[in-house]
């Protein structure tokens, strides 16, 4: 295996690891009567911290590939299958536990992963009658947002319950990742309408 795609596995390894932790943070439920084995905001810091870890080799792969002339098949198919995992699997999660749910309601995530399923099954058309559809500035705006949202959600996991930190602080970082959210909902409808106008002529041309 090339060293590219051992760091887009190893994105694939980490992102379980996060979805276990996360799982573990949502169980912080005070009117459940549970409590997670580390105090909140210590357990949202390594989620945070593994998710920055994550993202930060996101680019680690395709460079790799490149310079070392390793680029492959699995490598086109696997990094965004792992980006998709990744942020997809996150936003559900955050989505499900209580205080996630109040900047991230579940109808934003069901949005986010339409546009996935949508937008991956063009591709793979487009691709097979042998027309280019790779990602436009659009779809990587999207991307940067929604990392920002997921970390920013975490981040006022942790400082909203840190006792060093102000409570005014903690709300500037609550509507940083409110904006960040609404901001990635938008990019990623905006980059999928894109995507399904510049496909639709071959669509029809392939007798839709």
């Amino acid at each position: 295996m090339t060293l590219a795609n051992r760091i887009t596995t190893g994105r694939l390894l980490l992102s379980v690891v996060l979805f276990v932790l996360l799982d573990l943070l949502g169980r912080d439920n005070p009117m459940a009567g549970r409590a997670d084995p580390l105090p909140g905001w210590k357990l949202a810091t390594v989620c945070l911290a593994l998710f920055i870890l994550i993202t930060a080799t996101d680019a680690l792969d395709g460079y790799y590939a490149r310079k070392l002339g390793q680029v492959s098949d699995f490598g086109r198919i696997a990094d965004p299958a792992a980006d998709k995992v990744i942020i997809c699997g996150s936003f559900v999660f955050l989505s499900a536990i209580h205080w996630g749910r109040a900047i991230v309601p579940p109808w934003i995530v069901v949005a986010i992963l339409a546009r996935e399923f949508i937008v991956t099954a063009l591709r793979g058309y487009m691709e097979r009658r042998g027309h280019a559809f790779g990602a436009d500035p659009a779809g990587k705006l999207k991307m940067i947002l929604q990392c920002f949202a997921i970390g920013g959600v975490l981040f006022y996991r942790v400082v909203s319950d840190a006792t060093t930190v102000e409570a005014a602080g903690a709300r500037g970082v609550w509507w940083f990742a409110v904006v960040c959210t609404w901001g990635a909902l938008v990019t990623t409808v905006w980059s999928g309408v894109g995507y399904v106008s510049k496909a639709w002529v071959h669509l029809r041309e392939g007798g839709l």
